[in-house]
């Protein structure tokens, strides 16, 4: 009989035993040992016999193998999962339809929970069922800004400055997976690989005008291409204020909502191996999801797993194109070229789910270097001294003058649980257009703890203890100093 090798045990042990020193056996019952390191925990109940495994190690080590599948699969599905839950929170929290969408004239408010929403821009975004509908046609008006992504958070099409309308508005037709019918004149074709896909667009009041960007986004229309010759009228309701929530579950929910979605999508080329690792787990395009209680035990607990290293990833990434400037705590959130999170060799599978763990949508203009055009993204999650933002402590954070926009910029304040606003009963962010006290030399300092800086409560965002925090900076309309770095965003200070 011959033990299985250091190396082999060490795949096992790391991957699975060190995260929680337990192992689930055939049974569906969870043995733990935690006298023994992981390696000699596997070493002693996995074992090889003239290269074989021995029969009573095959249970345990299909066990090991359908966890650490699973657990993969959860970090690899998120954009789908989270774009998921977000067509079921549509329906289930607002009863839109195609023809009846949400508008946020008063922006998003901590009342809607959806990871990084803001308050300083109007929005509207819904979603588009090409299996229902067939080909859709979304009329962009003048001044909008966003997109149409498919059901991977995947871009599709940009939709303003970035996009092929040169922010002139236009008829955009969405058309379904192997689309082969008759393709009209004058519409900006765009052709998805997924049945579902969402669209979002906002509008940046111009002078304060609010009310200018509300009109702005209400002439926008949705409707099926069969219905083109005499389109429905599209319902904006205010969405506003209302209580919903869009974040995806993070226990063993978010694998029956995966299986739910996907086994409804067609089969895509570029996810074939990963389905194949799915497949053992049940979750098969075209079939029922039924897993046996091996099966649910596994994935209870991949889905805990999956859920700590979504988070390792986001709040703690590894990557080198994270960093804003030597030193500095702020970081980019898409950490690619493109908006694809495809390089030229393969697809960044960890900066997908920094990004999608914590925000939604995914469009070409948000990373486009465009001096004065769209917008550019900063995220903090540490202060100065490299330790995690606390809602019990009292922090500083000093914006220098002359920050390099054309429009404007904000500061919103996100719970690391929930990636939405935090509720804190007052305001969730600070922005450049709000009435703020600034130093002498044109600065601006803002503070952000439970407790308000004497005589500057207007700079102040309230913050919860017992709860972390991070920060999204906003810059709107970056000018040439954003992109050189030549102005710098300072860290946060604990007072």
């Amino acid at each position: 009989m011959q033990a299985v090798d250091l190396k082999l045990t060490k795949i096992f042990a790391v991957s699975f035993c060190a995260a929680m020193q337990m192992l689930t056996v055939a049974d569906g019952s969870v043995r733990a040992d935690d006298s023994k390191s992981p390696q000699q925990y596997f070493a002693d109940r996995i074992k090889l016999e003239a290269g074989q495994p021995a029969v009573k190690s095959i249970p345990e080590i299909y066990d090991e193998i359908d966890f650490q599948r699973a657990v993969q699969a959860y970090i690899w599905a998120t954009p789908f999962v989270a774009l998921s839950e977000m067509f079921e929170s549509l329906a289930r929290d607002y009863g839109a339809t195609l023809t009846r969408q949400p508008l946020f004239e008063q922006s998003v408010t901590p009342d809607y929970r959806v990871f990084t929403g803001n308050n300083t821009t109007i929005y509207s975004f819904g979603h588009i069922d090409l299996q229902k509908h067939g080909p859709v046609v979304l009329e962009a008006p003048e001044g909008a800004l966003g997109g149409v992504d498919n059901h991977w958070q995947y871009p599709l099409t940009d939709i303003g400055p970035f996009g092929p309308d040169e922010g002139k508005g236009g008829k955009f037709l969405v058309l379904p997976p192997g689309y082969e019918g008759d393709v009209p004149d004058d519409y900006f074709v765009v052709r998805s690989d997924t049945l579902q896909n969402f669209f979002l667009l906002r509008a940046v009041p111009k002078n304060g005008d609010v009310q200018g960007a509300v009109d702005t986004l209400r002439r926008a229309r949705l409707y099926p291409l069969s219905q083109a010759a005499n389109p429905p009228k599209t319902e904006w309701f205010n969405a506003s204020g209302k209580t919903a929530d869009a974040t995806f579950p993070t226990d063993y929910r978010y694998f029956e909502l995966l299986a739910e979605h996907l086994t409804s999508e067609p089969p895509r080329p570029k996810d074939m191996t990963m389905l194949g690792m799915l497949a053992p787990l049940g979750i098969v395009h075209g079939k029922p999801f039924k897993p046996d209680e091996r099966v649910r035990v596994i994935l209870e607990r991949a889905a805990k797993v999956g859920n700590a290293a979504s988070r390792t990833i986001a709040y703690n990434s590894r990557n080198p194109n994270r960093i804003y400037a030597k030193g500095s705590q702020w970081e980019f959130i898409f950490l690619t070229k493109s908006a694809t999170f495809e390089t030229d060799s393969y697809l960044d599978v960890d900066a997908s789910v920094t990004y999608s763990h914590q925000a939604m949508f995914t469009a070409e203009g948000m990373v486009k270097k465009v001096v004065g055009k769209g917008s550019q993204y900063l995220a903090a999650y540490k202060d100065v001294d490299g330790n995690w933002l606390d809602g019990s402590k009292n922090y500083r954070l000093n914006v220098g003058a002359n920050v390099p926009v054309e429009d404007f910029w904000s500061v919103m304040v996100y719970d690391t649980e929930t990636r939405s606003m935090i509720v804190n009963n007052q305001v969730s962010g600070r922005d450049s257009n709000a009435e703020l006290k600034t130093n002498g030399d044109g600065s601006v300092d803002l503070h952000f703890g439970p407790n308000p800086p004497e005589g500057k409560e207007s700079n102040w965002v309230k913050t919860l203890p017992g709860k972390g925090f991070f920060l999204y900076f906003r810059f709107y309309g970056p000018k040439q100093a954003f992109f050189d770095r030549s102005w710098k965003l300072d860290d946060l200070v604990q007072k």
